[in-house]
């Protein structure tokens, strides 16, 4: 049983660190393309998710088909994943926003300010909601975010991808033939 979690822990932090790796990689791209802030990337950010947790699903599957992988097994490798992607992002991000850029989060500002103004808010509405989120926009407390953020993204994804990629065992006494061999050897 202990082997068993060992390796979703250990696969789910290898697929994290892929997830992580594309999630850096999109906010890069649209960094070094001027467009830090674009929808598009944030849509990619939900395709590179899912992506990365279906893929993981469906491999974890194939390689573990004599004990199978039902949902709940499913649902706890993709928080996980998302997890460990979500702790890798958060740590770019922070070094992103404290030391490579520390203008970004005034830019972000000024782009949600326009965003709001577009969106046909007034002022005076737009001052206020902005001036409470400035105490909150640093770097730790938005890295903290991004770890929260893709970590509910990836539960949620979760939950319906493990809908198509649970997989009944081959053997259907699995779980019984391991515990009659803990038990013996106990």
């Amino acid at each position: 049983m202990e082997q068993e979690h060992q390796s979703i822990n250990q696969f789910s932090m290898m697929y994290g660190l892929y997830l992580g790796l594309a999630l850096i990689l999109n906010l890069l791209i649209f960094y070094i393309s001027g467009h830090p802030f674009s929808e598009v990337s944030g849509f990619l950010t939900y395709v590179i998710i899912i992506g990365c947790i279906g893929y993981a699903m469906r491999t974890f599957a194939k390689l573990n088909t004599e004990e199978g992988m039902p949902y709940s097994r499913a649902l706890g490798l993709g928080t996980l994943i998302s997890i460990f992607g979500g702790i890798l992002f958060a740590f770019f991000t922070y070094i992103l926003y404290k030391f490579i850029e520390p203008g970004m989060i005034e830019k972000m500002l000024a782009f949600m300010e326009e965003k709001m103004l577009a969106s046909g808010y007034k002022d005076d509405m737009v001052e206020k909601m902005l001036g409470a989120q400035k105490s909150f926009m640093t770097p730790g407390i938005m890295s903290f975010a991004q770890v929260f953020t893709v970590t509910l993204m990836g539960f949620v994804f979760s939950l319906i991808l493990a809908i198509f990629f649970k997989k009944e065992p081959e053997n259907p006494f699995y779980e019984v033939a391991n515990d009659e061999d803990e038990y013996e050897n106990s």
